[in-house]
């Protein structure tokens, strides 16, 4: 990899990375609305780990229909075709996408969960941990215990 290849992704990276302060605001706003609970008490570990699995469900859900549907020749032509620039991706290529996708695609699956279920803020940010996690895992080549197969994501860029 290039030092220029690496300029050329941190730049839509950062571009990416702006876009989600926008999303921020409204989301911490709904959240209020929905009563999530931003209090010292921690849920349970139960609790906890049953909304991290209801969140992963539905991440997983959305992610699929929404790439599914970035795979449409006008949608790949147009927007999802940046991100499959890299046949053997890199961790950072993760968020190296279209703004649109990144909204669609990366942004409104993972936030879906914890919106719906009014998830107490730590479970919040742990959802969103193991998730980052998971995608840069997907991104790296390496084959994570308790992830998906990077290989399988990699076959999937040389499509």
């Amino acid at each position: 990899v290039s030092f220029d290849q690496v300029l050329t992704i941190m730049k839509q990276v950062f571009i990416n990375q702006l876009i989600v302060i926008p999303f921020a605001i409204p989301f911490y706003h709904l959240m209020v609305w929905r009563g999530y609970d931003s209090g010292r008490t921690l849920p349970t570990f139960q609790r906890t780990l049953l909304e991290v699995l209801f969140c992963a469900i539905l991440d997983e859900t959305g992610y699929y229909y929404a790439h599914r549907l970035l795979h449409h020749p006008f949608f790949y032509k147009h927007i999802h075709k940046r991100h499959h620039e890299w046949t053997s991706p890199i961790a950072i290529t993760a968020l190296y996408t279209h703004p649109v996708e990144h909204i669609l695609v990366n942004l409104l699956p993972l936030l879906l969960g914890p919106l719906i279920l009014g998830s107490h803020m730590a479970t919040t940010w742990l959802w969103f941990c193991i998730a980052i996690v998971s995608t840069l895992g997907n991104h790296s080549g390496l084959d994570l215990p308790l992830m998906s197969s990077a290989k399988e994501h990699d076959i999937h860029h040389l499509k």
